[in-house]
């Protein structure tokens, strides 16, 4: 009799086991939404040979917010960037407010990641009335640490001015926390 009742007791607690197992192990699966907020501070430096004749470094801020699921982030960006003048650029330095929208990948418990935006240089010179507003790309890699982020980056964009192209490197070192 005893038997009987742990047979028939068996044949309900194994699948019961089973649907609890699969389940749990299900949840640990899901990823959930999750959200950060960031600032940076940037130095850049031309990469192009046409940029680097009409301008120096120049240093910037960024600031930005994301959302995503799991280990990728669909972010926006603002950010301000100045470049000094060459002694061959009469329209003097060059002023660039940027606003993108990318995407961010994290790998190595979220840790590193690459990233990459599309957006707008709105762009002005501190000598001239020329201004111009193009298509701005950029594409990089980080690592952040306890909220600490450091970026390597290249920002591409055309300038008003008869300047080939605007390519720059760029650093980035700011703060970020997820909400």
């Amino acid at each position: 009799m005893q038997t009987k009742n742990m047979y028939k007791c068996s044949k309900f607690l194994i699948p019961f086991v089973l649907i609890v197992m699969v389940s749990l192990n299900s949840l640990a699966q899901l990823k959930l939404p999750h959200a950060q907020i960031f600032a940076n501070i940037n130095y850049a430096t031309p990469s192009s040979s046409a940029f680097k004749d009409a301008n120096n470094g120049g240093i910037g801020a960024e600031a930005g917010a994301g959302v995503g699921l799991g280990s990728t982030m669909l972010l926006a960006t603002a950010g301000y960037q100045t470049f000094g003048n060459t002694l061959n650029n009469l329209a003097g330095n060059l002023h660039v407010t940027s606003v993108k929208g990318g995407i961010r990948h994290y790998f190595l418990l979220g840790r590193i990641f690459v990233m990459g935006n599309v957006g707008t240089a709105i762009q002005s010179y501190s000598k001239s009335a020329i201004t111009g507003n193009n298509l701005l790309t950029e594409f990089g890699a980080g690592f952040r640490l306890f909220g600490l982020e450091i970026q390597a980056t290249q920002t591409n964009w055309k300038q008003p001015i008869d300047v080939a192209a605007s390519n720059a490197y760029n650093i980035k070192f700011g703060y970020s926390f997820k909400l």
